[in-house]
């Protein structure tokens, strides 16, 4: 692509992470193959120099030698000289997700890492899918943790389950009205985003 390549590359887009891959590692690839696409593309000729190099006179059967101005190139530009043309690239990330979560992650490219900062203030809405697993506890909160409980789970319903959340969603629209900094988007007309949780469980 080159660096016409580089001034296309503005904006914001969409990548899924799956779970067991960090969020950084996930950027670090995209980085690296935005970069392979900008350093395939066809080098530049390399520029030409006039120098003065000492060679015999043509047509002359006598040995001497004169100075003859040449057009050579130089190598100082040459790819296997100066390395990739393209080294890094300025990539943002709009959110960040657990190892074992997975999930779309928002990055931005060039001037799209200011679009990021616009995006966070605005408080969007967010969706969740939350699963677990019922009667286990682990040291970490994560499904590969190390056991620390176990216990019964017979007692559990779904019509309990749906008490408890709604009850963590009242007191995080509460929240949204009594703590204005973490919810109120004054881009969006002062208008609270609810949080949407979803569970999925197994037995």
């Amino acid at each position: 692509m080159g660096s016409s390549g580089v001034a296309r590359l503005q904006g914001l887009f969409a990548v899924y992470k799956p779970p067991g891959l960090k969020w950084l590692h996930l950027r670090e690839t995209v980085e690296l193959q935005l970069l392979k696409g900008l350093n395939a593309g066809k080098p530049r000729a390399p520029e030409q120099r006039v120098r003065f190099l000492l060679g015999p006179v043509e047509g002359s059967e006598e040995k001497k030698l004169t100075l003859t101005a040449t057009s050579v190139p130089t190598l100082t530009t040459h790819r296997l000289m100066r390395g990739p043309a393209f080294t890094s690239l300025k990539i943002g990330v709009g959110h960040r997700l657990d190892v074992q979560a997975s999930g779309v992650l928002v990055l931005g490219v060039g001037h799209g890492c200011r679009l990021l900062t616009y995006m966070y203030h605005a408080h969007l809405t967010k969706d969740y899918t939350v699963r677990g697993l019922l009667g286990k506890a682990t040291d970490d909160f994560c499904e590969d943790g190390r056991l620390v409980e176990k216990t019964i789970y017979g007692h559990v319903t779904r019509e309990k389950l749906d008490r408890i959340l709604a009850v963590i969603q009242g007191s995080h629209q509460k929240a949204l009205v009594t703590r204005p900094w973490l919810g109120l988007p004054p881009l969006l007309g002062q208008k609270s985003t609810p949080f949407v949780c979803q569970i999925s469980l197994w037995a």
